[in-house]
């Protein structure tokens, strides 16, 4: 790898991406690891993951030894649940070269953007405390935030979120204007933290602005505000760190690949300006990638690729580690694979080929071929049942299973969503799941048979009421109510096989249930 990793760092990149092609295979968050280990020798002080940058601030400050714990609720999208993270982490503040842990990502999803009141207040209260309660009244409620899927429904196309934009934009001005006052009576570190809320909040009002709306493209613009978002955060990183040593980027391909982003969702083909085709523009040669690859992955059900396909030649090429040009050569006349069962995993294609100055390829990820049923036992399925019964009792609600076999994700087999009526469109308001989702949702630990969760949107008032703080929260515990383990931050729940807890629960189904209809109420005034 010495030889290839060198080869890569000979026209001196400013930013060195390594991408995965699936989120839901560990070995590329080791392998990352093991990579900038070699890079903090020859000079690399940084490394920004696919996580809220907001967010990680909280760890970077573990990091540096500003902070004496911090706890892996700090990641976003629910990535500190991998042991690779939390190495990385731990490695890190123990180094004896001052290194520097960053976000590069949203706090969005396709289904969900919170309100972006946390951001505006860190921005607000530091430039111009004064003007406070005027975005506090602006801000209103924050669950109606939350509304993605209803273009009618979203709060981004509002007078309020217009004003809102004018302001935060207003007070980025004065964060500049006033950086002399502002840096002397705080640090150039408490600048920087603020800035980064503060273009936080913009781009998340943005964000808001392309859900409300409507059309074809809808999602396509909602991915390029995210992707444009993930590389303004990686050009402030760069003005940040462009004296101390270039910085690793790690994240999904779709995310660091020069060219577009195309993937399929629902109906809806997708195509946008990904983070990598914009910081390569802009940043020319000092901007290098590196692509993941994957042979085989018999955890997601992904078997030797085809004897025709860019994977089964790099697989022939026997290295971890190959450069753009000996991939080039090795695949020519090949193809794009297509059997991937699922969207777990991203295959190469041509474009990918063609612009990657070299490959991270893993011939066999670790990991065996489940059982679809193997995990889940008859007990689990009567559970599963039993509840679904009950929260299908509840006024105009739509139970959709999704059966064995289906042409549906194998991780949704055998679980079930609830919505009221016809609204299958929009967000469920509760769920019940049977296992994992590998590399995404696994702290629930639903790999034990008997184990069923419980999900409900409750929405953010009540979380906060039942909760407070949520750090530490071990997510394995059974019969008591917890926060979600993805989707906390966006107000739900989750019960393991509910029976103590059986009151308590079903309240919480009729909290679920009455916010689904004043969300529906609200989609209908």
């Amino acid at each position: 790898m010495d030889t290839a990793l060198e080869a890569l760092l000979e026209n001196d990149p400013t930013v060195l991406a390594v991408g995965e092609p699936s989120h839901a295979v560990p070995v590329f968050p080791e392998e990352r690891n093991q990579i900038f280990a070699a890079l903090v020798e020859r000079g690399f002080r940084s490394i920004a993951l696919e996580t809220d940058r907001v967010a990680a601030i909280a760890i970077d400050d573990y990091v540096s030894g500003r902070a004496d714990s911090w706890t892996p609720d700090a990641f976003s999208h629910g990535w500190g649940a991998l042991d690779a993270n939390r190495e990385l982490v731990e490695w890190m503040r123990a180094h004896p070269e001052p290194l520097t842990f960053y976000g590069m990502d949203a706090v969005t999803e396709t289904v969900s953007a919170p309100s972006p009141r946390r951001y505006l207040h860190e921005l607000c209260t530091y430039v111009a405390p004064e003007r406070w309660d005027e975005l506090d009244g602006l801000l209103g409620d924050d669950e109606p935030w939350d509304e993605v899927f209803d273009p009618s429904a979203s709060l981004g196309g509002s007078d309020r979120a217009t004003a809102l934009r004018a302001h935060a934009d207003d007070l980025i001005g004065a964060l500049y204007a006033s950086a002399p006052r502002l840096v002397a009576a705080s640090s150039l570190r408490a600048w920087h933290r603020v800035h980064a809320s503060g273009t936080a909040a913009v781009n998340l009002l943005r964000y808001h602005a392309q859900t409300a709306i409507d059309g074809p493209d809808r999602l396509t613009r909602m991915s390029a505000v995210r992707d444009a978002w993930m590389a303004q955060n990686m050009l402030d990183i760069r003005a940040i760190e462009q004296h101390r040593g270039p910085t690793l980027l790690h994240a999904h391909n779709r995310h660091v690949q020069r060219n577009p982003s195309r993937m399929r969702m629902g109906a809806e083909e997708l195509e946008w300006a990904s983070a990598g085709s914009i910081l390569s523009a802009l940043l020319a040669d000092r901007y290098a990638v590196v692509l993941g690859s994957l042979g085989a992955a018999p955890a997601l059900r992904l078997a030797a690729p085809p004897a025709t396909t860019y994977e089964h030649a790099l697989d022939a090429l026997g290295e971890r580690l190959i450069s753009g040009a000996a991939a080039r050569e090795a695949t020519a006349g090949l193809v794009r694979r297509d059997d991937s069962p699922n969207q777990l995993y991203f295959p190469l294609d041509d474009e990918d080929i063609a612009s990657a100055d070299a490959f991270l390829h893993v011939a066999v990820a670790p990991g065996e071929a489940p059982d679809p049923t193997e995990t889940v036992s008859e007990l689990a399925r009567n559970i599963a049942a039993g509840w679904a019964g009950l929260i299908s009792r509840r006024p105009d609600v739509r139970q959709l299973y999704v059966e064995y076999g289906s042409e549906a994700p194998e991780s949704n087999w055998g679980n079930y969503f609830f919505y009221l009526g016809e609204e299958q469109q929009y967000q469920p308001f509760a769920t019940i799941v049977i296992r994992d989702m590998p590399g995404f949702d696994e702290e629930s630990r639903l790999d034990r048979p008997d184990v069923v969760r419980l999900n409900l949107h409750v929405g953010r008032r009540e979380f906060e009421r039942l909760f407070g703080a949520t750090d530490g929260v071990d997510h394995s515990i059974v019969d008591e109510v917890l926060p979600h383990p993805v989707y906390a931050a966006q107000g739900w729940v989750s019960v393991l096989n509910p029976e103590r807890t059986f009151a308590e629960v079903d309240r919480l189904i009729g909290v679920a249930h009455a916010n689904a209809v004043a969300r529906r109420e609200r989609r209908g005034s």
